[in-house]
């Protein structure tokens, strides 16, 4: 299939890529529309930064794990390459990038020289790709190009290129079909055949898609505005209280105010028929308004957020558990809608893996591919409330001592369980005399 190599970046992709890069830099604090003026202080209070962090906490609480209930050794490798490889850090750092850019994607590879497999995180910005007509959600071509330094594409992929220094740098682009893969290295093609893995190794993670598209839209997309205006109306709000703690000296008919300054113990002397006094500008109400349209900006931007105050510890009024439980709703149901995007591209990220093993490391898992992705809580939980319901609902033949312990969070509940019968067993031995 020739699609792979005829994908090259259209209008919307560079639209795409502009709008990456703005939402980067909002997010690093360039967040003012025009240029100081000379001497302008400004305040920028990355507000939106700190929303972002606090959904995606939430949204991965706990490291994810997966539950492959044809085949326990397959969840057991599963289990072994998250905590080896740190696939909760990569799974934070890509949720980050959904949420500020509105894309995120995996690469799922094999590593020959490790005999395993091998998942990173591919910048979006870098990547075309094509999908079905019928389908958006499946990918039938992708083109992935970015720069690599010389001496690392010798290292990487083994070839030499004479005439580079070692940290010159050259493009690399990868154009994949399921049936084809392609590498042109510096304009010259070094691979041109099957693709060895039978399907595109990358998986896309959108944030919120839109109908019928492939990308995602970022969580700042409703928070750029309001943001701004906090940080106009706040730096308005400080330089007022600036002035105020160094008061203008108005003065009235009078020529020469050299000698006149506003200090403790200060004598002047005026002309007969003038008058001197200090400019409040604090009088008449101005900043309670100020104030007051400061908190209808944060509540406004919490909205929109989907993140109410209490999720940071402030609540303002002792509630109880319920009551604090339906205040975080925003904040749950949009975790929840995350979840969602994220579960696919999660089940499709473990049964590339477990394809991996089995064709490439000798792993032998029945070609179990039913992965079931196990989520750890958005709200804090009360642990020995949670035991006490799992263990009612094991004695009333509701649940499954399994599902139990993986609903209690145990990493690797069947070797759980089958210790806790081997101590069993140990136990009720009679003891040898």
């Amino acid at each position: 299939m020739e699609l792979a190599t005829r994908l090259e970046p259209t209008a919307a992709d560079r639209a795409r890529w502009a709008r990456y890069r703005d939402y980067l830099a909002f997010w690093d604090g360039r967040q003012w529309d025009a240029r100081p003026r000379p001497g302008e202080t400004r305040l920028t209070l990355n507000y939106a930064r700190a929303l972002v962090r606090k959904v995606t906490s939430v949204l991965f609480s706990r490291p994810v794990r997966y539950s492959v209930p044809d085949s326990p050794a397959a969840e057991r490798a599963l289990a072994q390459l998250a905590t080896e490889d740190d696939w909760h850090g990569l799974d934070y750092a890509a949720a980050l990038d959904t949420a500020v850019l509105g894309d995120a994607a995996f690469k799922v590879t094999w590593d020959a020289a490790r005999r395993r497999p091998r998942l990173t995180t591919v910048d979006p910005a870098q990547l075309v790709v094509a999908a079905r007509p019928d389908d958006p959600r499946e990918l039938v071509a992708l083109a992935h190009e970015y720069p690599l330094a010389a001496g690392a594409v010798e290292q990487v992929y083994g070839v030499a290129l004479p005439g580079l220094g070692p940290d010159g740098r050259v493009t690399v682009r990868e154009e994949w079909t399921d049936a084809t893969y392609r590498l042109v290295v510096a304009g010259e093609t070094l691979h041109a055949g099957e693709n060895p893995y039978g399907w595109i190794p990358y998986v896309l993670v959108p944030n919120t898609p839109s109908p019928g598209g492939v990308w995602g839209e970022s969580d700042l997309a409703d928070l750029l505005d309001v943001c701004r205006e906090l940080n106009r109306r706040l730096t308005v709000l400080s330089r007022i209280l600036q002035v105020s703690g160094n008061p203008i000296v108005v003065l009235e008919n009078v020529t020469a105010s050299e000698g006149i300054r506003a200090e403790e113990g200060a004598v002047w002397e005026l002309p007969e028929g003038s008058r001197a006094y200090l400019l409040d500008m604090l009088s008449g109400g101005g900043v309670a308004l100020h104030l007051e349209y400061v908190r209808l900006l944060f509540q406004v931007l919490h909205d929109l957020a989907e993140v109410p105050r209490a999720a940071f510890g402030d609540q303002g009024r002792d509630l109880s558990g319920a009551a604090l439980e339906l205040e975080l709703q925003p904040l749950v149901h949009k975790v929840e809608r995350k979840r969602r995007s994220w579960e696919r591209a999660l089940r499709q990220r473990a049964w590339r893996v477990l394809d991996l093993l089995e064709r490439f490391g000798g792993a032998d898992f029945g070609g179990a591919r039913g992965v079931e992705v196990v989520w750890g809580p958005v709200l804090p939980v009360d642990e020995e409330r949670a035991a006490r319901v799992q263990v009612a609902l094991v004695g009333a033949g509701i649940r499954s001592r399994l599902t139990a312990a993986r609903e209690l969070g145990a990493l690797d509940p069947e070797a759980e369980l089958a210790r806790v019968a081997a101590e069993q067993a140990a136990l009720a031995a009679p003891e040898r005399p």
